[in-house]
């Protein structure tokens, strides 16, 4: 696995940032439709549209991340563009380390708004089931936000994520909402995303109630949920009428202590 722990961002610089209007364009055309995230570089580039930005703000609310981070050190995984990194950095964090598998062009766009706002956030190549406490070190705050249900072992991955964690995680997943047993700690079945499963198992979708039971199995002392799906009953209803599970967002902060 190759690895960019802590690396110098002028490796990687072809302009020293802030860029241009004209090169960040130039940048920015290269990396046309390969952002997830509406990452606003000023000078009226923003990497969204409208309707992504006004999803992304409801989001940055809805997940209830202290407005000040100063002092704090952030683990940010499955990192992709850093739209949440530098947000933390923004917020104030002392230290921001951004984790990603980094297939595809991600780690690109990242950079790119690496070099352009003179960010401290460190980066490191890295699968989330490859964490480790001895190679990481501790981290006050772990964010995690729309990773769980690509994992091929999510269990295993919280377990490790608990072991880097010394006062929260923040987890954003989308969940399962079937028709019926809700109560019940289930999970859709999901090889990983290194697996074509043909449309027929897109993603490990939980209940709530595995959330629930897995953040204690982790090791989390207690946890509350900031967030339940938006429609649930509808979704409910359609999951009875056709049969097939529906899916929501789900936010949860879990606590060591």
């Amino acid at each position: 696995m190759c690895l960019l722990a802590s690396l110098n961002p002028s490796k990687y610089r072809v302009f020293m940032g802030p860029l241009s209007p004209s090169q960040l364009k130039l940048r920015l055309d290269n990396l046309q439709g390969e952002f997830h995230s509406p990452i606003d570089f000023g000078m009226g580039f923003v990497t969204k549209g409208p309707r992504v930005q006004r999803r992304f703000s409801r989001r940055l609310r809805l997940m209830d991340i202290p407005q000040d981070l100063r002092g704090k050190t952030i683990l940010d995984i499955g990192a992709w563009d850093g739209y949440f990194s530098f947000e933390f950095e923004r917020r104030g964090a002392k230290r921001v380390l951004a984790i990603d598998a980094w297939n595809g062009r991600g780690l690109e766009c990242f950079l790119l708004g690496h070099e352009h706002f003179n960010s401290k956030v460190e980066y490191l190549k890295l699968d989330a089931h490859d964490i480790d406490r001895d190679k990481l070190g501790a981290f006050d705050f772990v964010f995690c936000a729309g990773l769980l249900y690509h994992l091929r072992h999510p269990m295993l991955v919280l377990q490790k994520i608990r072991s880097v964690c010394t006062e929260r995680l923040i987890l954003e997943t989308n969940s399962l909402i079937p028709a019926v047993h809700e109560s019940t700690p289930l999970i859709t079945f999901f090889p990983g995303d290194d697996f074509d499963t043909h449309g027929r198992h897109p993603g490990a979708f939980p209940t709530e109630a595995w959330v629930s039971d897995a953040m204690h199995l982790a090791g989390f002392a207690r946890h509350k949920i900031v967030y339940r799906p938006s429609f649930k009953l509808l979704k409910k209803l359609a999951a009875l009428a056709t049969n097939q599970p529906q899916k929501g967002r789900l936010i949860v902060h879990a606590f060591v202590d």
